[in-house]
């Protein structure tokens, strides 16, 4: 008989290791649901987008680049009028997008090649979650209306200016192209993310890990020679930000390392058009779901993503001020593979306790 779920990890678990793994999977549900009384800030893309917020700032660097102006005469020009701080150098974001949009003819014309993007993404992810599950109705198309609502902001009012949500898709173009076995895409989406936002650094250096277990060599040389352009380059970066950082230059009261441990990873979930919607313990049961269907995904796909969010939130527990929490549109898709898998995940997780249940027996027969 065809199996008519998704083949997961943990049907090869014996009764009691799948009995812990459940008991582990209810403590760590109730500690999230715990965690909630003093809600983290809730991820509100639309404030994200107001005329004070980040989205304001890269459309002004925006309009000034396709004025004329160099970018970082128009960063350090836009930073210091709007008041943020400029000590640091994280603080100056890279030149994409904000230059690449600015040389266009028309700035729609980034959305319009974002949005390209983000449909690549479905597309590809759709024919890999086919792959490994010929009914399409029970992985793929659930993956793609998981993944609308995670690439939503691509096509919302100005959020396409937003370099975080670039390196986002790429991410997930990247992962899908390995899905597809496809690696030379997969290189090149990779260090176009890093290249966008440096916040996509672990993926690059974890997926150069990679390529070094799987003794891909050819693969592993691209990803080092794409890090080292992308070393001078952000080099370069801090140079220029070195000569624009005035003596009276603001800082931010506090630093990076914040370890905001479960309710700022909470938070950065919520970085999806859909969980805005619904009350915030419901993220909580997403966030527990997708890590579940991740869990127990044992191809090169499943663990390529299971391994990629795993790092980014361990990074998120420590590092991110509250103010930081759009930093979640980086995991929003990667949590849909998971999600999709959560339902067959959990089945076979329950099947393989042994313990007696009627209805599991009555779906069995």
């Amino acid at each position: 008989m065809t199996s008519v779920s998704p083949a997961t990890g943990y049907a090869r678990l014996t009764p009691w290791q799948a009995r812990r793994v459940l008991l582990g999977l209810l403590l760590l549900t109730g500690f999230f649901l715990a965690v909630l009384p003093g809600p983290p800030p809730v991820c509100n893309l639309r404030q994200e987008g107001s005329q004070t917020g980040d989205v304001a700032l890269y459309r002004a660097e925006i309009d000034r680049i396709h004025a004329g102006e160099g970018y970082y005469q128009a960063a350090a020009t836009e930073l210091v009028a709007r008041g943020y701080p400029t000590r640091s150098v994280f603080n100056w974001r890279t030149p994409l997008p904000m230059w690449l949009i600015g040389k266009m003819p028309a700035a729609v014309l980034g959305q319009v090649l974002l949005g390209g993007l983000a449909l690549a993404v479905l597309l590809l992810a759709f024919e890999a979650a086919s792959r490994e599950q010929p009914n399409i109705y029970r992985l793929a198309a659930p993956l793609v209306v998981l993944l609308i609502g995670a690439l939503l902001p691509c096509l919302l009012g100005d959020l396409y200016v937003m370099p975080v949500l670039w390196a986002a898709t790429l991410i997930a173009l990247s992962i899908c192209a390995y899905g597809l076995n496809w690696p030379a895409l997969g290189v090149a989406a990779g260090l176009a993310a890093v290249f966008f936002r440096e916040l996509a650094l672990p993926y690059t250096l974890l997926a150069a890990g990679l390529a070094w277990h799987q003794r891909r060599r050819w693969e592993l040389l691209s990803w080092l020679v794409g890090l080292a352009a992308w070393a001078v380059f952000f080099g370069l970066h801090c140079w220029q930000m070195d000569r624009l950082i005035t003596p009276d230059a603001v800082a931010h009261r506090h630093g990076w390392i914040r370890f905001g441990g479960a309710p700022f990873v909470l938070a950065t979930v919520q970085a999806n058009a859909c969980l805005l919607l619904v009350p915030t313990w419901v993220t909580a049961l997403y966030f527990v779901a997708a890590m579940v269907g991740l869990g127990g995904w044992d191809t090169p796909l499943g663990q390529r993503a299971a391994l990629t969010l795993c790092l980014f939130v361990a990074a998120f527990s420590v590092v991110g001020q509250d103010f930081n929490r759009y930093w979640g549109i980086l995991i929003a898709p990667l949590l849909c593979f998971g999600a999709v898998r959560a339902p067959a995940a959990l089945w076979q997780l329950c099947r393989a306790t042994e313990i007696r249940c009627p209805a599991w027996h009555a779906r069995s027969a």
